[in-house]
């Protein structure tokens, strides 16, 4: 009787043991549909991805050459500069985020009599659009940071007025050499400086995301100001080699990948489109700083190590912050030797051992501009 007792134990317990067993192997089956069904959408994604930015390379190389053959050189926009051409491509605006100025160009026959007086009419129009809420964006990034006479901000209704006063006397006329369409041209250009706070004014009108959002992730807002300052110079419309977009530089197939899963719980790639957008990029790149330092180097206990090493990471990425500390990418012994580091010996590990110089100055910029947010 006492063996059967011993006998119906033993099979009790390897019953338990099988069933856990096959409780653990139907987790792991679920687990593999579910990253199989992952890799298929990401591939999906990264191929409809590829698919857009291909068809955008079209686009702009066509553009391009349009813009070659009428102006004889292409001037286009970038992370810190907006260029915007007109329909028919015969005048353009270049705003520059960073130094504060701004330069309409207007393209006319050499033969054009009285130019200064034709191209003043496209100069208002381009300055009508610039100043307009017709970006992109839907909101005019540039509003209150042209004053006319040094006190009133420039606006649909004091154009004239900022034309004859004070752009006329500085229009400058240039003869171009023949270009591809073998016109002759002229160029009529005049440049004007925004106010001397400029970035301080365009940082104001993007305060309340960054504050709504760092809050919400418990991230230093004066951090996240110094990200966009060296990423953008908050110019909403940035947009990089890389690609990269909006103000916070979010490349879609990797930080963007993952900081949307991390914000809304979904895998998804966004959109370029969308990332212009400054409230979606902001609630991302916020998102994506909380992940990296609460998520990936959730270990590192000293918090200006931590930041350090999340600014550095945000620009190189997070293996090259690891091989920094170890050599390796593995984040584990990374985060181990961080902590028996102080924040200045994180800081000169991370300027000694990072492989490239960007994430260097990337981190001098940030850490430097985010003292004047504070």
């Amino acid at each position: 009787m006492k063996l059967l007792s011993i006998s119906l134990t033993i099979l009790l317990f390897f019953c338990q043991v099988l069933t856990v067993s096959a409780s653990e192997n139907e987790a792991y089956e679920e687990y593999l549909k579910d990253q199989k069904a992952f890799e298929e959408y990401a591939k999906q994604q990264n191929e409809a991805f590829a698919s857009y930015l291909d068809e955008q390379e079209r686009d702009f190389e066509k553009f391009q050459a349009e813009i070659k053959q009428k102006w004889g050189e292409f001037l286009g926009s970038s992370q810190k500069e907006w260029v915007s051409y007109d329909e028919d491509k015969m005048s353009r605006s270049f705003v520059d985020f960073e130094n504060g100025t701004v330069t309409i160009d207007v393209l006319l026959p050499v033969e054009q009599k009285q130019p200064v007086k034709v191209a003043e009419k496209k100069i208002k129009e381009q300055l009508k659009k610039t100043l307009s809420n017709q970006w992109p964006t839907k909101k005019n990034p540039l509003a209150g940071q042209v004053l006319v006479q040094k006190k009133e901000p420039l606006s649909q209704k004091n154009i004239e007025t900022f034309v004859q006063k004070e752009l006329k006397p500085k229009i400058k006329v240039t003869k171009l050499p023949p270009t591809k369409d073998k016109v002759q041209k002229q160029k009529i250009s005049v440049s004007f400086e925004l106010v001397p706070e400029h970035l301080k004014v365009r940082a104001e009108q993007y305060k309340p995301m960054v504050l709504k959002y760092s809050s919400k992730r418990n991230i230093d807002p004066s951090v996240i100001f110094g990200m966009i300052h060296t990423e953008s110079c908050f110019n909403p419309m940035a947009r990089s080699h890389i690609p990269a977009y909006g103000l916070m530089q979010i490349v879609p197939k990797s930080g963007g990948v993952d900081a949307y899963e991390f914000v809304y719980k979904k895998k998804k790639v966004p959109s370029p489109k969308s990332l212009y957008q400054p409230d979606f990029n902001i609630q991302l790149g916020i998102g994506y700083v909380d992940k990296i330092k609460n998520v990936y180097f959730k270990g590192v206990n000293n918090e200006t190590s931590a930041y350090l090493m999340t600014v550095a990471a945000y620009n190189t990425g997070i293996g090259n912050v690891s091989k920094a500390f170890t050599g390796k990418t593995v984040l584990s012994p990374a985060i181990k030797r961080a902590n028996t580091m102080t924040p200045k010996q994180v800081h000169e590990q991370l300027m000694d051992h990072l492989t490239y110089e960007e994430p260097k100055d990337y981190m001098r910029r940030v850490f430097s501009r985010s003292k004047m947010y504070r």
